[in-house]
């Protein structure tokens, strides 16, 4: 049985959307148990854990993809807004409804594997479906940043989509012509790039998304690019190199990255710069 007045999941979903959220699902904690690793499931984060709530929002604007130059582009990410309403929708349930609330944050715990994967769990929430491209993309507002929180409360799970977002029409009607669709097209893996696919009957049967390669243009200003100039620093023996490697421009970015604005994290957004379900949908002057 649960306590929970009858409009405790309204009224949740009302505050995340006022607190900045463009969507917000409910996924059951107990859904994650057939597609999660051990250890990175809502249970094994929060005992108890019943339901897992999911806003994504903070996407990139239209003037962030029409922008020219690339030192704007690549620092357009904007996740850090929708993690603050994740916090702030731990702190509602457990102050207004007096279950446990656990945000979850978007850190490791080691290697690259999240405490929990929120594509997973945007999609057992029913706010989107996978691309070809890797991301979730919701089916009206495209590419999107995800926040989570897991709570013990019993919140009336959605949904999941059928039908799935990717590929957006002007996609299908591209393959038929083709072969190919604007992010296999722009970052196709059998030339350098990470994706590769194929399309049947309007849907994708066969995807390849290369993490690894991916990881290197995507985080190139992150943690990695600053352990591998440090490394080329230290291994450096003329003094006039080393300055000039600890003072450049890509050092600089790095530090900047990691210490003060988390938005310069990711520095490759092309395959959702050219996908039509991610953006695009209304003209703009």
């Amino acid at each position: 049985m649960s306590d929970l007045p009858p409009t405790a999941t309204a009224t949740l979903k009302s505050v995340a959307l006022k607190s900045g959220a463009t969507v917000c699902g409910i996924a059951d904690a107990a859904a994650f148990d057939s597609y999660a690793p051990e250890k990175h499931r809502p249970g094994d984060l929060l005992p108890g854990a019943r339901s897992v709530v999911v806003v994504g929002g903070a996407q990139p604007r239209e003037g962030d993809w029409a922008a020219t130059s690339p030192w704007v582009l690549q620092t357009m990410g904007t996740t850090e807004r929708i993690q603050g309403v994740g916090r702030r929708l731990a702190q509602y349930i457990e102050h207004e409804f007096g279950y446990y609330a656990l945000y979850v944050p978007p850190g490791t715990a080691s290697g690259d594997t999240p405490f929990l994967s929120l594509m997973l769990a945007a999609q057992l929430a029913g706010l989107g479906s996978r691309s070809l491209a890797g991301p979730v993309l919701h089916r009206e507002h495209g590419f999107m940043y995800w926040s989570a929180v897991i709570t013990t409360a019993p919140f009336d799970a959605d949904r999941v989509e059928t039908e799935p977002a990717c590929p957006a029409p002007p996609c299908r009607e591209m393959w038929e012509r083709e072969g190919t669709t604007p992010c296999l097209k722009i970052c196709p893996g059998s030339d350098g790039g990470c994706l590769s696919g194929k399309l049947e009957n309007g849907r994708a049967v066969r995807t390849f998304y290369d993490a690894a390669r991916c990881n290197t243009r995507v985080h190139t200003h992150w943690v990695g690019g600053f352990q591998k100039v440090l490394e080329e620093t230290l291994n450096e023996p003329d003094r006039d190199k080393r300055k000039m490697l600890l003072y450049g421009d890509f050092f600089t970015r790095s530090l900047w990255a990691i210490t003060y604005s988390s938005t310069n994290v990711a520095q490759c957004f092309e395959c959702m710069r050219v996908c039509p379900a991610a953006h695009g949908l209304k003209e703009m002057r």
